[in-house]
């Protein structure tokens, strides 16, 4: 009865040993599956004809060549295609902007409007350069309080010009910063042919029917022209962002 009691004893010992090793396992087999990693092994990938040991290769050779001839001659017509189709732009785009120019030149209501434009536009900059010389001379003044006239005068110039200086780089810097948005934006959306259509028929248009424009709306034709683009540009803008909102480009 004793030696029974005691291998019972064992059995259930080693029952639960057993069944402890048995759960284990399990939880290690759950971690297994829900901690699995993704892990990319290379594969052997089969190559047409090299794994063929009696096949004769000629006729895959023959094919090959003929369809890379072919290839090659396709690509050479279309290279000289796309020269042609260059050639031509070019041609007539010097061709519609000499003529524009030549119309331009003799046409006196365009020439004049244009004379204007520029010449308000040298008055502006020069208005502009007489501000910053009175604003360097204002801060100059500040020098006047120095009783020795030579060290004034040193003074003077060196407020005056470090004031010019700022000045000019605060203007410059400005200038620089404009155009280059201006043509970050009209290189995102207006680089391309149709740009350049749009900007010689305009200007075409302007030049041609000067005098009628005038006629109806009182405008100087620059300041027209470059209305007439800037209306351009912001409808290629909108038209741009609208379809790549909705997945065009």
């Amino acid at each position: 009865m004793t030696s029974e009691t005691d291998s019972r004893k064992r059995a259930d010992a080693e029952a639960v040993a057993w069944k402890f090793k048995y759960e284990k396992a399990e939880q290690e087999k759950l971690y297994a599956q829900t901690h699995q990693k993704t892990v990319e092994v290379a594969v052997e990938k089969k190559v047409p004809y090299e794994k063929c040991e009696k096949c004769d290769r000629t006729a895959y050779r023959k094919a090959k060549e003929k369809c890379d001839s072919r290839k090659s001659q396709l690509e050479k017509k279309y290279k000289n295609m796309t020269i042609g189709y260059e050639s031509i732009l070019f041609l007539l785009a010097w061709y519609s902007i000499t003529t524009t120019l030549f119309t331009a030149i003799l046409s006196p209501v365009f020439l004049n409007d244009c004379i204007v434009f520029f010449g308000a536009l040298g008055k502006g900059m020069g208005s502009l350069f007489r501000e910053f010389v009175t604003g360097a001379d204002s801060f100059g003044q500040l020098s006047s309080g120095i009783p020795n006239s030579i060290l004034s005068g040193i003074v003077y110039w060196l407020i005056a010009g470090t004031v010019m200086a700022i000045l000019f780089v605060i203007t410059g810097w400005l200038i620089i910063g404009i155009g280059y948005q201006v043509g970050k934006i009209y290189r995102k959306y207006c680089w391309d042919i149709i740009s350049i259509m749009v900007a010689i028929m305009s200007t075409a248009i302007v030049i041609y029917f000067g005098e009628w424009i005038k006629s109806v709306i009182p405008i100087n034709l620059i300041v027209l022209l470059l209305l007439v683009y800037v209306v351009y540009i912001g409808i290629r803008c909108y038209v741009k962002d609208w379809m790549e909102e909705r997945g065009y480009y």
